[in-house]
């Protein structure tokens, strides 16, 4: 069975019977690498946001930086008059899109990127309100929204991973944890569909053409995630930012070329992948603080 979820990413085999998940997902269990320390997997501090979930441009000088730590600083093209984002104000966005969770919730169809102004502050803030990845320039989707795509991933990552745990709805999730649903859920299949023609040595695959099409969009500045607006998003945005960096890498490699290079790098995209996958797991329970707890340490 083969799913079309947008022009960029054209084909998805369907692969859910192949592996239950990329190992070690399942109920949040964290897999490292060689190379990789537990580390990977700590709580930041709420100085710390995902690099390309929003950025803050200072009026000033006209730079771009990662959001409050500076990092990151790059440039990209931008809309009509060199700005990405419609103006707002917090306030404003507050009143007419919040939910009764307190969450800013802006339909994909009404500027869900904002550039976001503070009071007293010659810094703006641009960051996506929706519940998608999107490109910042065209304020899309990087890849379908649609409810059967949400139908089929969200189970997935809640009760099919660890049935025993209670989880929240739909509703209750963050932007950020429904785009991940999203997101991981056609990156999980791209990763199979690798695994499967590293197997095969067909590269040549419609499929894996198309998965490393959506690594390499995925992995684009441009492509950016939902800001974070409850603590426990800043890590799954990290976590997502060192995922979508190794999926980025993966897809740069030739495996034609190097078949040794292709599988230590996709070793290492599977570990990252299954690193956040992971986590959303957790993250989505009713007892997520407990989960935490007991899976990655006291923080």
């Amino acid at each position: 069975m083969k799913m079309k979820w947008n022009d960029t990413i054209k084909t998805f085999t369907v692969m859910l019977g192949l592996v239950a998940i990329l190992t070690a997902c399942g109920g949040g269990v964290k897999e490292t690498s060689s190379a990789e320390s537990a580390s990977g997997t700590e709580v930041a501090s709420s100085e710390t946001s995902s690099s390309n979930a929003a950025v803050t441009e200072t009026a000033a000088t006209g730079s771009t930086a990662g959001e409050e730590t500076g990092s990151d600083a790059k440039e990209s093209s931008s809309t009509d008059d060199g700005k990405i984002g419609k103006d707002s104000t917090l306030e404003e966005l507050k009143q007419q899109y919040a939910d009764k969770l307190g969450y800013i919730r802006i339909p994909l169809n009404d500027h869900p990127v904002r550039r976001v102004s503070e009071a007293g502050s010659k810094n703006i803030n641009v960051a996506n309100y929706s519940d998608a990845v999107v490109d910042m320039n065209a304020e899309m989707p990087i890849h379908s929204d649609s409810q059967r795509l949400i139908d089929d991933a969200f189970p997935y990552f809640t009760t099919v991973q660890a049935p025993d745990e209670s989880y929240v709805t739909w509703e209750e999730a963050t932007n950020l944890e429904r785009a991940m649903v999203k997101t991981l859920f056609i990156a999980r299949e791209g990763l199979l569909i690798t695994e499967d023609v590293m197997k095969n040595k067909d590269y040549s695959s419609t499929a894996f053409q198309d998965s490393m099409d959506f690594f390499r969009v995925t992995a684009k500045f441009e492509s950016m995630a939902p800001v974070a607006q409850h603590p426990r998003d800043i890590t799954l945005s990290t976590l997502y930012d060192k995922a979508r960096t190794s999926w980025g890498k993966l897809a740069a490699l030739d495996p034609e070329q190097d078949e040794a290079a292709f599988a230590e790098m996709y070793k290492t995209t599977r570990t990252d992948a299954n690193n956040a996958m992971g986590l959303l797991n957790v993250l989505l329970s009713t007892n997520e603080e407990e989960r935490m707890q007991e899976i990655y340490g006291k923080q």
